[in-house]
């Protein structure tokens, strides 16, 4: 009866804090919607280029160290349409890139243990080469095709 009790707590509790992050979701995107139009055709201008779009996205994830929190600004952007899907994905992209010096760092934190710090570093190798081969792959084939983009815009339309 005890663990029947204690499992639907941390249910609820799981439930309560996705609710919670969905919530805030929702109120950055209010709040972008609050920054106006001249912020808004600022920023679309700036990362019309994807190129540009995908160091933005490096380094504001290398700055907070997180690449969901910078997701998640791009996620509240879009939806308050501050910022297009097309602008939105090379950000993303470079999220995932910008990933890569944060595990780098935690892995840092090992060096003083020979043993773990190998092991450390050898998994931000493969997380980092991951992320990078993505990149290399998707980011020419979006440049081409906009699948990305389209599959995007098919899947907003389908749960509207």
């Amino acid at each position: 009866m005890k663990k029947t009790a204690v499992t639907l707590l941390k249910m609820a509790v799981v439930i309560g804090l996705l609710y919670c992050f969905l919530v805030s979701i929702g109120l950055m995107g209010a709040a972008f919607k609050g920054f106006g139009k001249g912020f808004a055709h600022a920023l679309i201008e700036t990362t019309s280029n994807p190129f540009i779009g995908l160091f933005i996205g490096i380094f504001a994830t290398s700055i907070v160290q997180s690449s969901s929190t910078t997701t998640s600004i791009v996620v509240g952007m879009v939806a308050s349409e501050v910022l297009t899907i097309p602008n939105a994905i090379p950000i993303i992209m470079g999220a995932n890139i910008g990933t890569t010096v944060t595990n780098t760092l935690v892995s840092l934190g090992h060096v003083s243990r020979r043993d773990e710090f190998r092991r450390a570093i050898a998994a931000a190798t493969v997380h980092d080469f991951f992320n990078l081969i993505c990149v290399a792959v998707l980011f020419p084939l979006e440049l081409a095709t906009h699948y990305l983009e389209r599959a995007a815009t098919y899947l907003a339309g389908a749960f509207q």
